[in-house]
């Protein structure tokens, strides 16, 4: 494999050929027109008040969708990006980001998990209750029942690889949303679309807080297993809906694996071929791993940050804005881009192995 590539694509906002509404619709409402640039290449910028962001979830959109392409399955390419002039006129987002090819062809639309079920109800997916909550891990299991899914094996088979890899890059988002399929201009469904969105990866949040990064890859580490959960545990979340979420995060993806093991043995041990050589070339050649920074890009974190745009463009609460502003000035940390990319590969290499023991590593 062929070191991953930093390099940073500048666009200027006025040159957009086009504007590209948000491919998906999703619970929490908002409109986003991500410009569109020659080539087909959408600019997604970071957002002020997304969770937790920092530059680096940049960099792991960029590394997840090499590794993706490369050992598992097509997948859009995303690169460093910075487009001037956007935060000039919508200015919850950040002139830095990703590019990437749009994922579909003209004629062509994706319809995700959340839409598709609101559409066709299921008996057995409960989409009503559905949730979108970042740092929870979700259960697939009764998507997989669902009639659909039980009558196109291939797009269960599709939806299982796409399950077993994100549990490979620790997305601590992997919501019905983030899950679509691609449809004609009919709006028949041709496929599960391409993997994107790969953000909240585990290995690449907290940069700057070595406890909290441990605490998310711990759940993560947890949650394969299967560990039940504890008397008291989730007591720190105080509001008994978020509580109830992450009791049920802290074992799904266990449930997931099982299940897609019990039912789905062949992508099963395609999946663990394809990640058998991802984890030599880890242990082989780690530095065509490694996360090169680049001069070009902003190369700090403050993963608490995104209070600031909470409060000031979904709270509309400028004086909190200002508040948290004076309390997380100069608490920025610069990223030691060498540290985080040697423990990403240690950690992606245990969670591997973590989830070969409940897979069924061949012997």
């Amino acid at each position: 494999m062929t070191a991953m590539c930093y390099k940073v694509t500048h666009y200027q906002y006025k040159d957009r050929i086009g504007n590209l509404k948000a491919e998906a619709v999703g619970v929490v409402s908002g409109e986003k027109h991500f410009p569109i640039f020659p080539g087909n290449m959408i600019f997604k910028p970071l957002t002020k008040s997304k969770p937790f962001s920092t530059p680096l979830y940049a960099y792991a959109e960029v590394f997840w969708s090499t590794v993706i392409n490369k050992y598992f399955m097509p997948a859009p390419q995303y690169e460093l990006a910075t487009c001037e002039g956007y935060e000039e006129v919508n200015e919850k987002y950040l002139d830095y980001g990703t590019a990437v090819p749009v994922a579909y062809k003209e004629g062509e639309s994706l319809q995700n998990l959340l839409e598709f079920f609101r559409k066709y109800p299921d008996k057995k997916v409960d989409i009503d209750n559905y949730v979108n909550y970042c740092q929870m891990f979700y259960d697939y299991r009764d998507i997989f029942e669902s009639e659909f899914f039980q009558k196109h094996e291939d797009l269960a088979e599709q939806l299982a690889m796409q399950v077993l890899i994100s549990v490979l890059k620790g997305d601590q988002n992997y919501h019905y949303e983030n899950v679509a399929f691609l449809c004609d201009k009919e709006g028949e469904i041709i496929s599960l679309a391409p993997m994107i969105d790969h953000e909240f990866s585990t290995y690449f949040m907290f940069p700057d807080d070595v406890s909290r990064h441990v605490y998310w890859l711990m759940e993560l580490s947890k949650s394969i297993r299967g560990w039940e959960v504890q008397p008291g545990e989730y007591d720190n979340f105080k509001n008994p809906e978020e509580r109830k979420l992450m009791e049920k995060s802290a074992t799904c993806i266990h449930k997931n694996l099982f299940y897609i093991k019990e039912h789905y043995p062949q992508v099963t041990e395609e999946f663990l071929n394809k990640a058998e050589k991802l984890k030599t070339a880890l242990t082989e050649t780690p530095k065509d791993f490694l996360i090169q920074g680049s001069t070009e890009y902003p190369d700090h974190a403050d993963s608490n940050a995104w209070w600031i745009g909470k409060a000031r463009y979904k709270d509309k609460d400028e004086e909190k804005a200002r508040t948290y502003e004076s309390e997380l000035r100069g608490k920025e940390k610069k990223i030691d881009f060498r540290d985080v990319s040697i423990s990403a590969i240690n950690e992606i290499r245990s969670i591997l192995s973590q989830m070969e023991e409940v897979l069924g590593k061949r012997e």
